[in-house]
C-alpha cells in the first residue's frame, strides 16, 4: 500500500468511527470489491481494504497509526511484510463476517455429562456434618445393547450421506462465488456409521436414564454455597469415555439465634441490669448445649465476649475451631415494681451524692 494513502478513506470511515463503524464498512467494501464479484471487482483495491481493516480494527497498530502513519507501524513491527496480507488471512475473515463454518466432530472417547443437584440443609448439620440421601438420574450405558444402539446380534454400517466419514460438504452461492461448508452428517450425527436395527430397550440410543439414590456425606464445618464433588457419579460416557462428576451444591438455612462470620459463631446475649453493673457467671447457648460465660462487672451494652473453641469447626475437621462471639445486650427494665423502685431511687441518690465531689467552685 502507498504511504500516501489514508487507510481511513480506503474503508470509507471518519477517523473518530467506533469499532462497529469499521466492521461495517468492511463488510460493505468487501463485498463490493471482491475480484469474485464480475460487476465492481478490484483485486488491488481488495488487497488495500483488507490491510487497512486489519491495522484499524487492532486498537494499538490503529493508535500508532494515527500518531505516526504507516511509517511508524513498520519502525514499530519490522518490514512491509507485517501488513502484506494478501488472501491468505482472509478465511478468518469470511468465517466472522459471512458465517463460513466447518463443522467438528468426534470420533474418539466422549466424557460423560456432570450432573448438578442442590440440597439444603440446617445451621447445626453445617457446624457438625450430616448425610443425606440424594435421587438422580443420570444416563447410563443400555444393558441390552452394552452402549451401541444396536439391537443384539445385528451390526452397524457404513452411513450412505457421508460413506462413513461423517462429514458432508454443502456448496452455496454468495458474492463472492461458489462457497462449500464442511458440516457434521445429518444422518448419522457424525458417527459415520448408523443402525440397522434399533435396540428396542434404549429406541437406538444406547442410553437410558436409571434412579439411583447415593448417600451423600456433607463435612462439617460446611458454608451455605459450597459445592461438593464425588467422582464418576455423573453420566456414562460415549464411545468407551470415563463418566462425569456429581455436583452437590449445599444450602444452608439460617438460624434464628445463631449466625456465622468465617469460622466465628455469633449471638446476641440479653443480661439485666443488675447483672451488667455486678458481674458474674450467665448461661450462654452454644452448638454444643449451654456453656457458663463469665460477665466482667461494669459490662456496656455492645461489647463483645469471647468463647473460645465453640466456633464453626475447620472443614472436615473438627478438632479445629473458631471461636463463639457473644454481644451483649443490657435489659431496661420498664414496668418496676414498689420495691425495686425504691432500690432505684436509692441508687439514684447515691450517684447524684458522688457527682457532689466533682465540684468546679
Amino acid at each position: 500500500m502507498s504511504q500516501t494513502k489514508d487507510l481511513y478513506e480506503v474503508i470509507g470511515i471518519s477517523r473518530d468511527a467506533s469499532e462497529d463503524d469499521i466492521k461495517k464498512a468492511f463488510r460493505q467494501k468487501a463485498r463490493q470489491y471482491h475480484p469474485d464479484n464480475k460487476e465492481t471487482g478490484n483485486e488491488e483495491h481488495f488487497k488495500e481494504i483488507n490491510q487497512a481493516y486489519e491495522i484499524l480494527s487492532d486498537p494499538d497498530k490503529r493508535a500508532i497509526y494515527d500518531r505516526y502513519g504507516l511509517s511508524g507501524l513498520r519502525s514499530t513491527f519490522g518490514d512491509s511484510q507485517e501488513f502484506d496480507f494478501g488472501f491468505g488471512d482472509l478465511n478468518d475473515i469470511f468465517s466472522q463476517f459471512f458465517g463460513e463454518t466447518r463443522g467438528r466432530r468426534s470420533t474418539g472417547p466422549e466424557r460423560g455429562a456432570d450432573i448438578r443437584h442442590e440440597i439444603e440443609i440446617d445451621f447445626l448439620e453445617a457446624i457438625k456434618g450430616c448425610t443425606r440421601e440424594v435421587t438422580i438420574q443420570p444416563l447410563e450405558d443400555c444393558e441390552v445393547c452394552k452402549g451401541s444402539g444396536a439391537k443384539p446380534g445385528t451390526k452397524l454400517k457404513n452411513c450412505k450421506s457421508c460413506n462413513g466419514i461423517g462429514e458432508v460438504r454443502k456448496v452455496s452461492e454468495s458474492f463472492f462465488g461458489h462457497v462449500t461448508q464442511i458440516v457434521i452428517c445429518p444422518s448419522c450425527h457424525g458417527i459415520g456409521k448408523i443402525i440397522e436395527e434399533a435396540c428396542a430397550e434404549c429406541s437406538g440410543k444406547g442410553q437410558k436414564k436409571v434412579k439411583k439414590t447415593i448417600d451423600v456425606k456433607v463435612p462439617c464445618g460446611v458454608d451455605d454455597g459450597a459445592r461438593l464433588r464425588w467422582g464418576g457419579k455423573g453420566e456414562a460416557g460415549k464411545k468407551g469415555g470415563p463418566p462425569g462428576d456429581l455436583y452437590v451444591i449445599i444450602h444452608v438455612k439460617e438460624h434464628e439465634i445463631f449466625s456465622r462470620q468465617e469460622q466465628d459463631i455469633v449471638i446476641e446475649q440479653t443480661v439485666s441490669f443488675s447483672q451488667a453493673a455486678l458481674g458474674g457467671n450467665i448461661k450462654v447457648l452454644t452448638t454444643e448445649g449451654e456453656k457458663d460465660l463469665s460477665i466482667p462487672a461494669g459490662v456496656q451494652a455492645g461489647t463483645i465476649l469471647k468463647m473460645p473453641g465453640l466456633g464453626v469447626p475447620k472443614l472436615n475437621n473438627l478438632a479445629r475451631r473458631g471461636d463463639q462471639m457473644v454481644v451483649i445486650l443490657i435489659e431496661t427494665p420498664t414496668k418496676l415494681t414498689p420495691e425495686e423502685k425504691k432500690i432505684f431511687e436509692q441508687l439514684e441518690q447515691i450517684q447524684q451524692n458522688k457527682g457532689k465531689k466533682f465540684k468546679l467552685f
